[in-house]
C-alpha cells in the first residue's frame, strides 16, 4: 500500500471531528507519531492515541499533514538572532 507518510514519521492532526459514534481522542493541530497502517484502507496507527472503531486501531491518512520543518528552522533562526542583542548587552554589562 503506498502511502504519503513513512513509519515513525511525526505527523500533524489537520481534522479532529468525530466521524462515528465512538472515534475520538484526535487533537486539532496535535503531533502524533506513525507506528503503522491500516492494510485495508491504509489508516494510520499512531503511538499516542487509539481509535476505538478500527480493528488496527488506525484513523484516516487525510485527517493527517507532514510537519512542516522548514517552518520552525526559519522562526528557531528568527528567534536565535532576536536573542543575540541581548546576550551581547549582558557580556558587555558583565564586563564593566
Amino acid at each position: 500500500m503506498n502511502s504519503k507518510f513513512k513509519i515513525g514519521e511525526i505527523v500533524v492532526c489537520i481534522n479532529a471531528k468525530r466521524r462515528w459514534y465512538r472515534l475520538g481522542g484526535l487533537q486539532l493541530n496535535e503531533m502524533y507519531t506513525v507506528t503503522g497502517f491500516n492494510p485495508y484502507d491504509g489508516g494510520l496507527i499512531l503511538k499516542e492515541v487509539k481509535s476505538p472503531r478500527s480493528a488496527y486501531h488506525a484513523f484516516a491518512s487525510n485527517r493527517f499533514r507532514k510537519v512542516d520543518y522548514s517552518y520552525s528552522e526559519k522562526l528557531q533562526f528568527e528567534l536565535q538572532s532576536q536573542q543575540e542583542p541581548i546576550l551581547q548587552v549582558n557580556k558587555e554589562l558583565k564586563q564593566e
